[in-house]
């Protein structure tokens, strides 16, 4: 099984942002590296999303460094230990693109998931893809998601590194293999069925499986999905709810949203969801950043977005609650009061 560490959940794009905005800030120095350092700080600790993007920051420029030798030749290593005033303008140079290398990773991961391209399947930002297995089971991927498949002689798996797939099981009269989704929150086993499966972003570990046709047999990581195991932690979850995979169990299944899986078509559907979900929800499928003002944050929403033009879905958004769009550029976007 493909394993995906706490560092490797995604995070959202205003708080990779944020660690962009700090990279520059540090490097350029601005308002002294004391002052610089101890802000950098309060913002790390602020919130566990805040250290994982910077790690992810760094892990990224060092990869994307490493394969274009830049960052790592002896000229980056001499300007870091040379004082300032007596760095050559080489070495300025090298560092200057050794930042836009780190830099660039960041922007690049908004459009493709830099860390996924290895999967077997994968989709980036505001694509969406429907694959048919070798069994004839289909599978949806929505936006950011990778997968892989490991087919065998006792099972059909696929492992979902990140994002969200929608699975159509195919169950062919010579087929008894079970049909498992592999995650790091647990495993889900098939019962004749239509279900979801994401990973949460930002929330290492956490799974949520949603049934729209017959059942799923949910198991703890600390289970095997084998059938014929005995696992105390496994639950069933039927058609019509949702379950949380998380810190080692199942918990009990909840109501599904309306129509979890309509995403596959191309809308999302929401039904008295606070603006700020929403709008968080949009922001996977569009490139850049895209957020909301506080001040608005709590407004109620339900209605249908578009996914194919996200802009469209903002236009909707106005039109049922009080605000505007704020475009700063067509990359850093804000929903803020109207005026």
């Amino acid at each position: 099984m493909t394993s995906v560490t706490a560092d490797d959940a995604p995070v959202s794009a205003q708080v990779l942002d944020e660690a962009i905005a700090w990279q520059l800030r540090m490097e350029e120095g601005e308002g002294g590296a004391d002052a610089e350092g101890g802000a950098l700080q309060r913002w790390l600790a602020a919130h566990p999303d805040h250290a994982r993007a910077w790690r992810q920051l760094h892990r990224l420029g060092a990869e994307m460094a490493a394969s274009l030798a830049v960052a790592r030749g002896p000229a980056v290593r001499q300007a870091l230990v040379r004082p300032a005033a007596r760095r050559p303008r080489r070495a300025a140079a090298v560092l200057a693109v050794a930042l836009a290398v780190v830099v660039g990773c960041g922007v690049l991961d908004r459009f493709q998931p830099v860390t996924e391209l290895l999967a077997d399947h994968h989709t980036g930002t505001g694509e969406r893809r429907s694959i048919t297995l070798p069994d004839g089971t289909v599978l949806h991927l929505d936006t950011r998601s990778a997968v892989d498949v490991a087919f065998d002689a006792s099972r059909r798996a696929i492992v979902l590194r990140a994002g969200q797939v929608a699975v159509e099981t195919a169950h062919g009269s010579a087929e008894r293999r079970p049909f498992v989704v592999l995650t790091d929150g647990g495993s889900l086993r098939a019962l004749g069925t239509r279900f979801t499966v994401q990973a949460l972003p930002g929330q290492a570990g956490a799974t949520r499986v949603t049934v729209t046709q017959s059942a799923v047999a949910a198991r703890p990581p600390g289970c095997t999905a084998a059938p014929d195991d005995d696992c105390a932690g496994e639950r069933i979850v039927q058609t019509g709810q949702t379950a949380l995979l998380h810190g080692g169990r199942v918990d009990l299944p909840k109501p599904a949203p309306p129509e979890p899986d309509a995403w596959k078509d191309g809308l999302l559907v929401v039904e008295n969801q606070p603006l700020a979900d929403v709008v968080e929800q949009l922001a996977r499928y569009r490139p850049g950043r895209l957020a909301v003002d506080p001040r608005v944050a709590s407004l109620r929403v339900t209605g249908t977005l578009p996914l194919r033009d996200t802009d469209q879905a903002l236009l909707a958004l106005t039109a049922a609650v009080p605000v505007e769009v704020a475009y700063t550029t067509r990359w850093w976007v804000t929903l803020e009061p109207r005026r």
